[in-house]
């Protein structure tokens, strides 16, 4: 039965097309019933009429087939005209010529001009409209059919009695029935358009919800991105300065490693101060290299331990941060420029709790945290490249002092070397003598011995 009421449903069909198709084997289903008792009554009360209810009966089957094979519109069609047909024929058998028409039997056949709106939609603007003239065409040539289709048989029982009040009663069910079925209809639809609405309404809360983590997680994402640029512009800060500090050595080297830094974090001015001891072995802090406009600066700047910001940083050993700039800053202070700036950030250069140093930068705009964090790294590196650079000057002081001391030895080695030569001659010179003189006193000796005798 279920593959019979589906005949024709296919998913290449709209919505409501599919539904008409199914509304349309359901009626054939009715009407091979109303054929079938058609049929009985025209045997059992108008034998010569029973070919027609049979052949109603079996073109109901055939419209099922019809929708099978994808002919649903003509499926449609003749399941629109079929039964207000067999009335029609009916109808006009039944009334002789001069008779009036059977009331009963119009009112059926009106009632049955229902069914096109049951079977057909209204957005089907060419078939609903054949199919309405088709079944209207039907009444209005009524006294045609009478005329052309004349037989006599007995019409009484359907003016008359039972059977005239039973065709009423059927005609009203009709109309009735199809009415309450397009109302039916239209509460499913209403229904169907209801829960669609609802499961659109559903669907779209469930897609805000979709947005608001799609969002969330873009969010995220654009976070996680954020700071994984941050990372990287970090990670190539000290890669930088890291290549600088392998590369080079010296005392030069801090004037190279300012530049890069003011360069790297779009700073205006900087400044790097190096712990140095006085002729009384007290620190201080000296300005070691200045760069400021793209451009080195060279000046020579004494800072006392404790004194400005700078003095201050060393004592604390931590960043000192301005935002508020005084205009007369960079001039009494710092000494780094004409221009005041608007962001002093001081970093002290701290190697095993030791300050070895301060950095200054001067900018026109705030630095974040995540540059803060890379100048605090910076320093940690910096700090160690000063104690590991202080020891190797230390050394080549130490070793070249030595080797001046060696050189020393060397020659004054060589001087005594000569000396103890000069000496050994003048040694050997005096020995020479020494001999010649006992030879000379021997000799004088011998003589006077010879003399006496």
């Amino acid at each position: 039965m279920n593959f019979i009421l589906n005949a024709g449903v296919s998913n290449n069909n709209q919505h409501y097309i599919n539904d008409k198709i199914k509304i349309a084997n359901q009626v054939a289903l009715l009407m091979s019933a109303v054929g079938l008792f058609y049929a009985i009554f025209s045997y059992v009360f108008y034998p010569t009429l029973t070919i027609y209810p049979v052949f109603c009966t079996a073109l109901s089957f055939g419209a099922i087939w019809l929708n099978s094979i994808g002919w649903h519109n003509i499926s449609r069609f003749i399941l629109s005209t079929l039964v207000i047909l067999l009335a029609y024929i009916y109808h006009g058998f039944l009334v002789q010529p001069g008779e009036d028409y059977i009331t009963s039997m119009y009112m059926i056949e009106f009632s049955l001009t229902v069914i096109p709106w049951v079977l057909i939609d209204i957005r089907e603007k060419l078939l609903l409209p054949i199919s309405l003239f088709a079944c209207y065409m039907f009444i209005f040539t009524q006294s045609w059919a009478n005329k052309a289709l004349s037989m006599e048989l007995d019409s009484t029982m359907f003016r008359e009695g039972w059977l005239n009040f039973a065709s009423f009663i059927f005609g009203v069910l009709i109309l009735i029935f199809c009415l309450m079925f397009m109302q039916k209809k239209k509460l499913q639809s209403d229904i169907e358009n209801d829960n669609l609405l609802l499961d659109i309404k559903e669907k779209n809360e469930e897609m805000e919800q979709q947005q608001e983590v799609l969002h969330k997680n873009l969010e995220e994402v654009k976070a996680a991105r954020i700071i994984e640029e941050k990372q990287n512009w970090v990670s190539k800060g000290m890669a930088d300065i890291s290549e600088i500090l392998r590369q080079e050595s010296g005392e030069q080297i801090y004037a190279k490693l300012l530049r890069a830094i003011v360069k790297y974090i779009d700073a205006n001015q900087g400044g790097m101060y190096l712990v140095k001891k006085d002729h009384e072995n007290e620190n201080f802090l000296e300005l070691a290299a200045c760069f400021a406009y793209d451009r080195e600066k060279f000046v020579t700047k004494k800072i006392e331990i404790g004194q400005g910001l700078v003095g201050q940083c060393y004592l604390e050993k931590e960043i000192i941060i301005l935002k508020e700039v005084p205009e007369e800053y960079i001039i009494i202070t710092s000494g780094l420029g004409d221009s005041p700036p608007s962001f002093i950030a001081i970093i002290p250069l701290i190697h095993d709790e030791y300050v070895l140093g301060v950095l200054e930068v001067a900018l026109f705009h705030e630095l974040e945290k995540y540059q803060l964090d890379l100048l605090a790294k910076l320093g940690e590196s910096i700090a160690s490249f000063i104690s590991t650079n202080s020891l190797n000057i230390q050394t080549k002081t130490l070793l070249e002092q030595s080797q001046i001391q060696m050189e020393q030895l060397h020659a004054q080695e060589e001087e005594m070397r000569q000396n103890m030569e000069e000496l050994q001659a003048t040694q050997e010179e005096m020995q020479r003598k020494e001999k010649e003189y006992i030879q000379r006193i021997e000799e004088l000796e011998e003589r006077e011995v010879l003399s006496s005798k």
